[in-house]
């Protein structure tokens, strides 16, 4: 399934942080959270190195070769988180902490996280009725390389093991552009979370073969 792909290693950290940061710098949810873009790009170089260590704790991270043109993350809800290697993380990642302090007001952004708990109600639901399904989060391409096939490849892997394990796949997504290619992939638009208090919709999206989800979400 990810034998065209390669596993995320020490040496391609410092480029899928770039890749991250040139992906998601206009993304609606980090312009939200910081609307002056050169604050805006260097808090996500000093985060996304964080990011990626944490999801590496209780997740798969590949990248479409050494050049890094693209990234995501799948993991298996219902998985143990590795405490041990999660601890670890925390620690390498607190050095930049003060970094990202001192960019941005601490009372403002937990304002602003506050008002985003509803955007993770759908997802909440899948854990709480669903063991086992898989979960992508950081799917990116960096700009320069977009429209050569990058994400269909890398999304291709995905869908490939979610029919392997006979399971289904959740993703959310800020952006429009972004629902049009997982629904070109074979994802479904479940819902689109919006709220009169933040300037954005989540689209969160499915890709289901075996139609799990069908009649639980019709008794729910």
């Amino acid at each position: 399934m990810y034998d065209h792909l390669k596993k995320l290693q020490k040496k391609h950290l410092k480029k899928a942080s770039e890749v991250l940061t040139n992906s998601f710098i206009d993304n609606p949810m980090f312009v939200y959270f910081f609307p002056i873009l050169n604050k805006r790009r260097k808090i996500l170089r000093s985060v996304f190195p964080m990011v990626l260590r944490i999801l590496q704790t209780n997740g798969s991270l590949y990248v479409t070769s050494d050049k890094v043109e693209g990234l995501f993350c799948v993991s298996q809800h219902g998985e143990k988180t590795k405490i041990g290697k999660l601890m670890l993380a925390a620690l390498s990642c607190t050095f930049r902490l003060p970094i990202v302090f001192i960019q941005l007001s601490l009372i403002d952004f937990l304002r602003k996280a506050s008002q985003l708990q509803t955007t993770n109600s759908k997802l909440n639901h899948y854990k709480t009725y669903y063991e086992n399904f898989l979960l992508v989060d950081s799917v990116c391409v960096d700009p320069q390389y977009r429209h050569q096939g990058h994400m269909t490849t890398m999304l291709s892997a995905v869908i490939a093991e979610t029919k392997k394990k006979r399971t289904f796949c959740l993703l959310q997504t800020e952006t429009l552009q972004n629902v049009k290619i997982y629904t070109h992939l074979g994802f479904s638009l479940v819902e689109e979370i919006t709220s009169d208090q933040i300037p954005f919709s989540t689209f969160v999206m499915i890709y289901d073969p075996l139609g799990l989800t069908t009649n639980r979400e019709l008794d729910t």
